[in-house]
């Protein structure tokens, strides 16, 4: 598995996919965890890549920080 991979997951007992976009090492367990964003076909959309800024990772992390995805 990889960045940018699309994966399903069941969640509140339905599949749903997802995009992995980081992975780290949880500390106390040493397990592999990936960082994952949920797809909704309703937000899915073509734009061009001009439009486009990139973020960094420690950015992207403060981004999810609350999210009830991570642990």
């Amino acid at each position: 598995m990889k960045i940018g991979d699309i994966v399903t997951r069941k969640v509140a007992g339905e599949e749903a996919q997802f995009c992995v976009i980081g992975f780290y090492t949880d500390q106390q367990t040493n397990q592999r965890v990936a960082i994952v964003a949920m797809l909704d076909p309703n937000f899915v959309v073509q734009v061009s890549v001009q439009e486009l800024a990139p973020v960094t990772f420690k950015d992207l992390i403060a981004l999810t920080a609350n999210s009830f995805f991570m642990h």
